[in-house]
């Protein structure tokens, strides 16, 4: 049985005007299983947004339904104020939408600054096929050196991301959706089997990240997401049930919901 969720306050911070990302009533099922159910929300230009939900909330599919990886049943997605809701991912890619995925997918045997590089060229398999010093792609290495840089990863660029740490290994993502300089970054789950002081250095880099445009973090451990978030969204079997400030989220329902099974499953959790 569905739980009715509480009162959503408002479907984002921003005005239609000024979300760089936005999706309207966008719906999703699998086998008759609604995994997004009527979703509006509003992404505007800079700032860091947590979106939280129990597991099979549908909060990867979401994901999924902004950077267009899948299709939606119904509804619609915008990117700056145009219709984007027939586009390919790769041209919503081009267009300012990055992704990052729950399990980490860097090319095996290839460098560090090779796999952030390839997001910066039009044909990321050629990359991974071509001369690793081909003049054309002088340029996409710069790039990538730079996003690394940024993170403070610039002195890995040269390993494999074989031998690198889960910790660099995501941090490596996160420069690969960087090197295309996004408008919209979209992180799902990037904490996931990292310890707390992990955990510490990667809140730190997605909060420095959001200063110069609009991160939106899917992660369950809410302590690191409430204590970076400048707005939370969460859903609840596939739809929204809460968007508003932190504050009043702590003192939600669905807060409560949440916590209380973080401490059935981790009785240490306070």
């Amino acid at each position: 049985m569905r739980e009715t969720p509480p009162e959503v306050t408002g479907t984002g911070p921003g005005s239609p005007g000024q979300a760089v990302l936005a999706c309207y009533d966008v719906t999703k099922s699998y086998g008759g299983v609604l995994a997004v159910d009527s979703v509006s929300l509003e992404i505007p230009a800079r700032g860091l947004f947590g979106l939280c939900g129990f597991n099979g909330a549908g909060k990867s599919t979401l994901f999924n339904l902004l950077a267009g990886s899948v299709r939606a049943d119904s509804g619609s997605v915008r990117i700056d104020g145009r219709d984007a809701t027939g586009w390919s991912a790769m041209r919503r890619a081009r267009s300012g939408v990055a992704r990052t995925w729950q399990t980490v997918r860097l090319a095996h045997g290839r460098s560090a600054v090779d796999n952030v590089a390839a997001a910066c060229l039009s044909d990321a398999g050629q990359w991974m096929l071509g001369a690793l010093w081909r003049p054309q792609a002088a340029p996409a290495r710069e790039r990538a050196w730079a996003a690394m840089e940024r993170l403070g990863i610039g002195d890995l660029g040269a390993r494999t991301v074989d031998g690198l740490t889960l910790e660099a290994q995501r941090l490596t993502e996160l420069a690969r959706a960087l090197a295309s300089e996004p408008k919209v970054l979209l992180a799902d789950e990037p904490a996931s089997g990292l310890s707390a002081t992990q955990r510490t250095v990667l809140a730190e880099a997605l909060t420095a990240i959001s200063k110069s445009r609009a991160v939106v973090v899917v992660e369950h451990d809410l302590d690191m997401l409430t204590s970076i978030s400048g707005h939370m969204w969460a859903m609840v079997e596939g739809r929204l049930a809460y968007s508003g400030d932190v504050a009043t989220f702590r003192s939600s329902a669905v807060y409560a919901g949440l916590r209380g099974i973080q401490q059935a499953e981790s009785p240490g959790v306070p």
